[in-house]
């Protein structure tokens, strides 16, 4: 009977040193939880207080339209220097007129149809009437303008390039 509660004893002190570490797992894991909440909660709290730092719809609607512009005048910027080096020597700069005032931006651009046309080539009355008859395509883009255009209609690329 001795031995039987020898064992017992045993036993139980095994289990009671089995209880004690998983009971101070538990409490860890109860620290890492409680530290968790707290990490989240601060966030939360962060997140809430910086709404008023965040864009509303329209604020984004607004600085996309703004992004489109800045977009359309650094594509028109482009074309028009690449423009202004192939015409070389012979280019007039003071023949430039300003179409950038609709689209807010004030520089320099090429000349309107009448001057422009003065500038590439001699006038001649039959090459005009050519021109006005037959539409053309863009060399850029290949796009079909109408007669009239002296620029492309979709990429702005001027005709006689």
């Amino acid at each position: 009977n001795k031995t039987l509660l020898v064992h017992q004893k045993a036993r139980m002190e095994r289990l009671q040193r089995e209880l004690e570490i998983q009971k101070k797992k538990l409490d860890k894991l109860k620290s890492e939880v409680n530290e968790m909440e707290n990490n989240l909660t601060r966030r939360r709290l962060k997140r809430s207080n910086s709404i008023s730092q965040i864009p509303s719809l329209e604020e984004m609607q607004q600085l996309r339209s703004c992004n489109r512009q800045l977009q359309i005048d650094i594509d028109c910027l482009t074309k028009e220097i690449d423009l202004f080096q192939a015409r070389g020597p012979h280019f007039n700069p003071s023949a430039i007129h300003n179409f950038y005032d609709n689209i807010g931006f004030v520089g320099p651009v090429p000349p309107k149809p009448k001057d422009q046309r003065s500038i590439i080539k001699t006038p001649k009355t039959q090459d005009t009437e050519d021109d006005e008859g037959a539409q053309w395509n863009c060399t850029a883009c290949t796009f079909l303008n109408h007669p009239a255009l002296i620029r492309c209609e979709q990429c702005e690329m001027p005709r006689h390039f």
